[in-house]
């Protein structure tokens, strides 16, 4: 579930609130079985890998990306940056 939710925080959009973001993610895979606890627990791992940070307080958009999130980008998924990061 973290390769779907780094994929969705791959396009520009900007969710004022973060459950909007996790219900977005919940309705474009509801065929996959996507629940509420699997997107918040993919969204708290994005968190501690240093991914991203949540920001309740922003009105614009409550997901600021951080670096590692980049350099996932970069090498394409959230599974190669750890294979890297464990080299």
């Amino acid at each position: 579930m973290e390769e779907v939710v780094f994929k969705a925080l791959l396009t520009d959009t900007k969710f004022n609130r973060i459950d909007n973001f996790i219900q977005e993610i919940i309705d474009t895979n509801k065929k996959n079985g996507a629940t509420y606890e699997d997107v918040r627990e993919s969204l708290i791992k994005l968190v501690l890998y240093r991914f991203i940070k949540i920001d309740p307080t922003s009105t614009k958009d409550c997901i600021l990306r951080e670096d590692n999130f980049y350099q996932a980008r970069e090498l394409g998924s959230v599974s190669s940056w750890l294979e890297k990061q464990r080299a």
